[in-house]
C-alpha cells in the first residue's frame, strides 16, 4: 500500500497511527530550458519515497506528506515560471504543517529538501531549531559526510539543472526531460560558491538560461545512484533519532 499521506483515507491514517511524517520540500522554479519548474519537487517526493520504503521495513510506521512547492527561490525570480515566497510565509507554513502534526499524535517531522538556495535552507534550520511541538529532522546534503558522497559536479557546486538534477529527472520522469538537454553547452561556474560571495541571481552568476554544469552528461544510471545515497541519508538521519 502507498506511503502517501493523501492517498490514505482519514480512517487509515487514523489505524496506522505513523511515527514518521516525511515533509518533500521542492520549489517552483526555472531549470534550464530542459528541465520543469517541479524539478526539486519530483526530486524531494522520490527521496522521500524511497526512504519511506525503507523505513517500513523496519518497523517504522512511516507517511510521505504532500510536497511543499512554493519556497523562497529569489535567484531565479527574472525568469517566467518561478514563483518565490516571503521567509515569513515559508516559516509559517512549517509552523502550521508541524502543529497539525502533532495534533495527529505523530512524534516526527523530517524534512527532505532538494532546493539548495541560502536563504531557503537558512529558513529550514531555523525552524528545525525552533520547532517545540514535534520532534523537527533535516537531512542537509549540504553538510558532511552527505555532500562528499554525491557526483563530482554537485560537489564543483555546478549542479543547478545540470548532469546531477538531470540525472536524477531522468530516472523517474525521462518524460519531462528535453531533448534540448544534449545541445547545451557546460556552464561550469560554481554557484555555491558564487551565492557565498555575494551574488543574487541565475544570471549575475553567470546563467542566462538558468542551469549550471553539463545537462549533456546526464544518466539514467546516475540518477538511480545518486538517489540510494539521498534516501540513504534520510533513513540514517530518523534511525538516528529515534536510537537515541
Amino acid at each position: 500500500m502507498s506511503n502517501f499521506w493523501a492517498d490514505k483515507t482519514w480512517t487509515e491514517i487514523q489505524a496506522m497511527k505513523p511515527a514518521v511524517a516525511l515533509l518533500p520540500v521542492g520549489s517552483t522554479e526555472a531549470h534550464g530550458p530542459h528541465l520543469p519548474l517541479s524539478t526539486d519537487s519530483i526530486i524531494s517526493t522520490e527521496m522521500a519515497r524511497r526512504a519511506a520504503d525503507e523505513l517500513e521495513t523496519q518497523n517504522i510506521r512511516t507517511v510521505v506528506l504532500p510536497c511543499l512547492d512554493y519556497v523562497i527561490t529569489d535567484f531565479s525570480r527574472d525568469f517566467p515560471g518561478t514563483i518565490s515566497i516571503r521567509k515569513q510565509t515559508f516559516l509559517a507554513m512549517l509552523s502550521d504543517i508541524a502543529d497539525n502534526l502533532s495534533d495527529n499524535s505523530m512524534d516526527v517531522l523530517c524534512i527532505v529538501n532538494s532546493h539548495l538556495e541560502p536563504d531557503h535552507l537558512a529558513a529550514i534550520r531555523e525552524f528545525a531549531q525552533s520547532c517545540t511541538r514535534i520532534s523537527v529532522l533535516f537531512p542537509d546534503k549540504t553538510q558532511k559526510p552527505w555532500g562528499s558522497l554525491l557526483t563530482e559536479e554537485f560537489k564543483r557546486g555546478a549542479c543547478h539543472a545540470g548532469a546531477y538534477e538531470t540525472s536524477l529527472l531522468l530516472n523517474v520522469r525521462a518524460d519531462l526531460v528535453r531533448d534540448s538537454r544534449n545541445s547545451l553547452p557546460e556552464n561550469n561556474v560554481n554557484l555555491a560558491k558564487s551565492m557565498g560571495e555575494g551574488v543574487k541571481s541565475f544570471r549575475e552568476a553567470g546563467a542566462e538560461q538558468a542551469y549550471f554544469g553539463n545537462p549533456a552528461a546526464a544518466s539514467k544510471e546516475e540518477g538511480e545512484q545518486t538517489y540510494s545515497i539521498l534516501s540513504r541519508m534520510i533513513v540514517e538521519t530518523v534511525l538516528q533519532h529515534l536510537r537515541r
